[in-house]
């Protein structure tokens, strides 16, 4: 792997990570919007440093969109409660649809890897889904309907489908050039090549 794909991998989860934090430390502390306006800024440094924002961004719609249908039905079928940061009872706050689009950011940097793999995407889409909203639940964030164990199921069943299909949608937005860089780390204005080239 190339110095411009590591510093780019690295880079990209950091920025994950922080809007996660941001998102959800901001909500739990009762600044959910300020928190979704810092985490949109996130999103758009990221679009700022990819080679094609225009392909990237189709991707991040599609989390979007996906994002504000999964999270509408845990709402409707009382398997999460957002006690603060929403515009109508019915639709997740914007703060975590922000996460949605975070989350779509990794999908052709850090996360790259997961490329063509659909059941491990699957896998860790029904693992990982649950436990990131444990954890926005625990900090205060969000919270779970009475029955914790189905909360948990329909989350992790939802995100193992989720996941395929954002895998799927980011082979099919991925740029036709070898990319997986970073604007300022590529070796060229649009290739980050591999090492060995």
């Amino acid at each position: 792997m190339s110095s411009g794909r590591v510093k780019t991998t690295l880079l990209n989860y950091g920025l994950f990570q922080a809007g996660w934090f941001i998102c959800v430390l901001g909500a739990a502390a009762g600044w959910p919007q300020l928190a979704a306006l810092v985490g949109f800024a996130l999103v758009l440094m990221h679009l700022a440093l990819v080679g094609n924002p225009l392909r990237e961004g189709m991707l991040l719609v599609l989390s979007l969109a996906l994002g504000l249908l999964v999270d509408a039905v845990h709402i409707q079928t009382g398997i999460l409660l957002f006690p603060v940061g929403s515009l109508h009872p019915g639709l997740p706050p914007p703060w975590i649809l922000v996460l949605w689009l975070q989350f779509a950011m990794t999908l052709h940097y850090s996360l790259a890897w997961l490329n063509g793999r659909y059941l491990i995407g699957a896998l860790l889409g029904a693992l990982s889904g649950p436990l990131a909203y444990w954890a926005g639940v625990r900090l205060g964030a969000a919270g779970f309907g009475d029955d914790l164990i189905r909360c948990l199921l329909q989350i992790g069943v939802l995100w193992a489908v989720v996941l395929v299909l954002l895998l799927w949608a980011a082979a099919k937005t991925a740029p036709p050039a070898v990319v997986g860089c970073y604007r300022l780390f590529a070796e060229s204005p649009t290739v980050c090549l591999p090492s060995d080239e």
